[in-house]
């Protein structure tokens, strides 16, 4: 097994980069072969991986997270799917972290948007599995 750190990873898009710790080009890495929950893979954290050469470069097999996140600020995450959406990522992946009503307001124009016919039922249900999500990963302040 190789060791890496994770350098960066799209949670909405499901894929990203390990840097090798013996150097070398990044490794591709696509949630699928995510050992455990994708969530964890953010930027700093250590891996094992299994790679192999594909015609775009490395390209990881196998990933396993070998230690926790390190430390970050709640801002550090914050927004993640919001910013990939709009474009607006900076170039150290920071946003505006949202109140809560912001969030609340944001989600449900979202959901009616896209799903113009769910009830009020299931857009507060799918708002507060959000919320939870939301609050996780600091993307919004209480």
């Amino acid at each position: 097994m190789l060791r890496g750190k994770v350098v960066r990873f799209d949670e909405v898009r499901g894929y990203g980069f390990i840097a090798p710790d013996d150097g070398g080009d990044d490794v591709f890495v696509h949630a699928n072969t995510v050992d455990g929950d994708k969530w964890t893979m953010v930027p700093g954290v250590p891996v094992e991986y299994e790679a192999v050469d594909s015609d775009r470069g490395p390209k990881a097999l196998t990933v396993r997270v070998t230690g926790g996140a390190p430390e970050r600020s709640a801002t550090a995450g914050a927004g993640r799917a919001r910013e990939v959406a709009a474009g607006t990522e900076d170039e150290e992946g920071l946003c505006d972290v949202l109140s809560e009503r912001t969030f609340f307001a944001e989600t449900t124009e979202a959901l009616l948007t896209a799903v113009p016919d769910l009830t009020g039922a299931q857009i507060v249900a799918v708002r507060a599995r959000m919320l939870a999500l939301a609050r996780r990963h600091g993307w919004v302040e209480g």
